[in-house]
């Protein structure tokens, strides 16, 4: 199984996908070591890869990397852009208003709200329209999801909770 997680830049997804891995005793798969698996297979640096995320044939290796990686074991991915290319995945959307998220950012970059909203709206803006763009799918529109969830009242602990709950209630195909 993929439990493919995306959130709204800020809103503590890295967070939620470590503890559910530790508490599921399965493999947490963040988007840099994946890029990094594709850095080493094509002999170029992270950078280059990244500049390659909108191709499709880029697209294709990643569904490829993604689905070898799950072929063995259970993975949690916290990449927007593996919600869709991994092959039957459970899809989670985690969001958080702009304010709550602007918070987080401003207490962990040390920088002010002003900034950490602008820098937010911007991150916002462009994994919409890239992953609009490069796969024809709006990333926040939550019907595209099995589950989504606003965390501003719940935090990371309520989350993976809610996260775990949904999947002993899953029903196997």
């Amino acid at each position: 199984m993929i439990i493919a997680l995306s959130s709204l830049p800020g809103s503590g997804v890295e967070d939620i996908s470590k503890l559910l891995a530790l508490q599921l005793g399965i493999k947490y798969l963040p988007k840099e070591t994946i890029l990094k698996k594709m850095a080493k297979k094509h002999r170029k640096s992270v950078q280059e890869i990244e500049s390659l995320l909108t191709s499709e044939k880029f697209i294709e290796e990643l569904r490829e990397l993604i689905n070898k990686e799950a072929k063995s074991t259970h993975v949690i991915i916290d990449w927007p852009l593996a919600c869709w290319v991994a092959s039957d995945s459970m899809k989670v959307f985690l969001y958080m208003t702009q304010k709550s998220r602007a918070n987080v950012i401003t207490k962990k970059a040390k920088i002010p709200l002003s900034d950490a909203k602008e820098k937010l709206r911007k991150e916002d803006d462009e994994l919409k329209q890239n992953i609009l763009s490069l796969l024809g799918i709006n990333i926040y529109d939550v019907k595209n999801f099995d589950l989504a969830m606003n965390m501003d009242k719940i935090g990371i602990e309520g989350a993976a909770s809610v996260i775990m709950r949904y999947l002993k209630n899953i029903k196997t195909r």
